[in-house]
């Protein structure tokens, strides 16, 4: 893919409403942030360009579809946090955002508009969320007549997410149009104690490579963050940033770091990212991660325990060679194999694709003559019939992480206190319907947490009578 002239600039910019006309009485404590966005809003309009694009991750979110705002124009208020008559109206570039759906569709992402009656199934709101209008506030009240572009983030897996950004320089690139790109997002929600949402010390970890990787510039820097940890910071700019990066997909980069406080225990960071003067047709920053990415992987399925390397023949074995494995077709040291030949027990496989969940399956009981025989089966149900995934295809296997957990017995829970989410599992249940969940997973960090996510997969209300027992895992990797 050559490189696009289209993309003049883009920026990182927050989207706290507090900053709002309307939302707040008295002084916030967001100055610093409130400069900054006045700041890269004139960086940006002096590019000059045709059309304001802007990413948001509080646009509606769906793990299988990009989604564009519709219409010619679009409007949104803060009525949802106080301020009904704080609001804004932009004329949508229509033309660029067909040319988006088209370019979506050769580049195989699914992505789009919807219909309203599609919206009201959904229910999803087309009013422009406040992602979208905090940003576009600032870039308004310098020029009043802007034409914008409005979509989603998604949850689709990054490399997409990456290739709808570059799919969004080749449109604006086939019309002729100047565009610039705002991601917006708030950073970490778990920086420090100020924070509604609680501490972790990922937050202040994530926020950390974000800035530097805006202050440097340097895409590869910002594409490299652990989506584990990111997960753990409880962000939500992340992904509109990987967007971003795809539009500038072979470009060297000029970068620069506005300004970055907490004062909520939120990241507010704003920054801005322009091509530098350097040559084009630089190595595609994402091509390079996923290189590297799964020379790690390789090595790390080479050293893998027995339980995983099981389940990499499982899959590798259906993929790449169309046939079902059985005990016979497992290679390895034939003293793991007797080994696990002879226990029964209860398995889970997880698979996760570039650190998010890819798919996983289990049971909490033996159902199989042995665990190997367990592992096999759940491996293949995990990859190709889980039903929150499409099946697994032949070219996403190089970039699996697989994890197999043993299940102990469970045991009965008498008092909340002998629970512990980082340590046992739980198991709820009340007559026919029963929820179960592993330990130790990230954003359960506590007794509540665990149990109401497990009520929920059981489908009982927490307030209800159910039963509750743990059980332990051993987790191969």
């Amino acid at each position: 893919m050559k490189t696009s002239r289209a993309v003049l600039a883009g920026a990182v910019m927050p989207h706290p409403p507090i900053l709002m006309p309307g939302v707040h009485d008295g002084n916030h404590q967001a100055e610093k942030t409130d400069r900054a966005m006045r700041d890269v809003a004139g960086k940006l309009l002096a590019t000059h360009p045709d059309t304001i694009v802007v990413i948001s991750p509080h646009a509606p979110m769906f793990s299988d579809f990009l989604f564009i705002y519709d219409g010619p124009e679009a409007s949104g208020h803060f009525g949802r946090f106080g301020a009904m008559k704080t609001a804004f109206s932009f004329q949508q570039d229509t033309a660029l955002r067909d040319r988006l759906i088209d370019e979506l569709e050769q580049a195989d992402i699914s992505g789009g508009c919807l219909s309203q009656s599609q919206m009201r199934r959904l229910q999803a709101s087309r009013d422009l969320d406040h992602g979208v209008l905090v940003p576009m506030y600032y870039l308004q009240q310098q020029k009043p007549d802007l034409q914008i572009l409005a979509m989603s983030c998604s949850h689709l897996p990054l490399p997409e997410i990456y290739r709808a950004g570059q799919a969004l320089a080749a449109a604006a690139e086939q019309l002729g149009r100047r565009i610039v790109i705002i991601a917006s997002g708030d950073q970490s929600h778990k920086v420090n104690e100020a924070s509604p949402y609680g501490v972790n010390p990922a937050g202040t970890v994530y926020d950390q490579a974000v800035c530097d990787g805006l202050r440097s510039g340097r895409a590869l820097d910002l594409l490299s963050i652990d989506p584990d940890m990111a997960g753990r910071a409880a962000e939500c700019g992340y992904r509109s940033i990987v967007m971003m990066l795809g539009a500038f997909s072979r470009q060297a980069l000029h970068g620069e770091l506005l300004s970055y406080e907490a004062p909520y225990g939120i990241g507010y960071c704003v920054g801005v990212l322009a091509p530098s003067s350097e040559a084009e047709n630089q190595p595609d920053a994402f091509e390079q991660l996923q290189i590297s990415r799964r020379n790690q992987l390789r090595r790390h399925q080479e050293a893998a325990s027995f339980p995983v390397q099981i389940a990499w023949q499982t899959l590798s074995g259906r993929l790449l060679e169309g046939r079902q494995l059985s005990t016979g077709d497992i290679s390895g040291e034939a003293a793991d194999l007797e080994y696990w030949l002879s226990l029964r027990a209860g398995v889970f496989v997880t698979l996760h694709k570039w650190g998010e969940l890819r798919g996983c399956i289990g049971t909490t009981e033996p159902t199989q003559a042995s665990v190997v025989q367990e592992i096999i089966h759940n491996a293949v149900q995990a990859a190709f019939h889980d039903p929150r995934f499409d099946p697994l295809s032949p070219d996403e296997l190089n970039d699996l992480q697989i994890s197999v957990d043993v299940l102990a017995e469970s045991e009965p829970v008498d008092d909340r206190s002998q629970l512990d989410p980082k340590a046992y599992g739980v198991i709820v249940s009340h007559g026919s319907r029963r929820g179960l969940l592993l330990p130790d997973l990230d954003g359960v960090d506590t007794i509540e947490e665990q149990l109401a996510i497990a009520c929920r997969k059981a489908g009982l209300s927490e307030q209800s009578p159910y039963r509750i027992e743990r059980f332990s895992v051993t987790r191969y990797t």
